[in-house]
């Protein structure tokens, strides 16, 4: 038996044991990797900040609808799998919104339509660039995302029963009828509902005629609850878009407006009580377009900057629906 000098080998340690905290150091960490985009474009929480405010609108019930400017970066579009012509200026535009009411039973969005616009404006300054005073053509939307979203289902069965019975009799000596039909009708449906939201992209009219119309230069988007569950609409949101610019320095007009419908437990409010001027948006300071905001599009190739036709993800995959839900475990012993 062979003999050993020094101490024993001590033993390995199991894989959790150690330095306390080390195994929540590890799960902190890999929490953090998780939450990081594998497109680096992606929104990243860490860096959403609160942009300057473009609509706030108080409604009954202390409701509040707001909307933020999230992201605004420049760049262009350019890609040879694409027959279009290329386009020099190109601007991406992130506008978070919020649908907040604080108490849900009472009062709660049950739908909204949002219209987004843009169109040029002759205030610009003098330049050669321009000899008319202001740049050629307008802006228009490129794309924007959401196109259609739905969300979870819910079944709801339905189910009735009807019957019909009746009876006659006729007396008469020394004769004697009776007649008593009976039927029944039963039958069974079953419909599915979900949450729906839906844009599309449609010509901005002009209140001076149609040839002053911009194509493409409006985006409408209708929201609706889930009838089911009658949960409201989602309380925050971020939609994207690309707005194509004639220069790079253009004062483009960027317009903002939310109809939502709100109900209560006695109904939905009408329009002419939203109508009221205490329930109208408050005004607020316009995009600058000529101006960035938020998280950069990266890399950036050329002096033009980030070339949008090169994202790596789906442009749908820049709408985000903040939120979380927590499901909470109790134990039988704790019971």
């Amino acid at each position: 038996m062979p003999i050993m000098n020094g101490p024993a080998p001590t033993e390995p340690l199991p894989r959790d044991s150690g330095v306390p905290g080390t195994k929540q150091k590890k799960l902190a960490s890999s929490n953090t990797e998780s939450q990081i985009p594998a497109d680096p474009n992606l929104a990243n929480p860490r860096l959403l900040l609160n942009g300057a405010c473009i609509y706030e609108r108080q409604l009954p019930g202390d409701a509040y609808i707001t909307a933020h400017a999230q992201r605004l970066q420049h760049g262009f579009y350019s890609s040879p799998a694409v027959s279009d012509k290329d386009y020099d200026h190109v601007d991406f535009l992130g506008i978070n919104f919020v649908f907040h009411s604080p108490n849900t039973l009472a009062h709660r969005f049950k739908a909204a339509t949002i219209r987004a616009s843009v169109q040029g404006t002759r205030q610009v300054a003098s330049s050669d660039h321009y000899p008319n005073g202001y740049p050629p053509g307008n802006p228009r939307f490129l794309m924007h995302a959401p196109h259609l979203i739905y969300g979870a289902i819910s079944p709801e069965t339905l189910q009735w029963n009807y019957s019909l019975s009746g009876s006659l009799g006729v007396v008469d000596l020394p004769l004697m009828a009776s007649l008593s039909p009976t039927g029944g009708i039963n039958g069974r449906y079953k419909r599915y509902e979900m949450m729906r939201i839906q844009g599309s992209v449609r010509t901005l009219k002009s209140s001076r005629g149609r040839k002053f119309d911009i194509e493409a230069g409006e985006i409408v988007w209708s929201l609706e609850e889930n009838s089911l569950q009658r949960s409201g609409l989602p309380r925050e949101f971020t939609f994207a878009m690309l707005i194509q610019k004639p220069r790079a320095d253009s004062r483009i007009v960027f317009s903002l407006d939310i109809e939502p419908t709100l109900q209560s437990w006695y109904g939905s409010y009408p329009d002419w009580w939203l109508s009221l001027p205490k329930y109208q948006p408050l005004s607020r300071r316009p995009v600058d377009f000529r101006s960035e905001v938020g998280q950069r599009f990266e890399p950036v190739a050329s002096k033009k900057g980030f070339n949008f036709a090169t994202l790596e993800s789906s442009f749908d995959d820049y709408v985000s629906m903040p939120g979380k839900r927590l499901d909470s475990v109790v134990s039988p012993e704790s019971q």
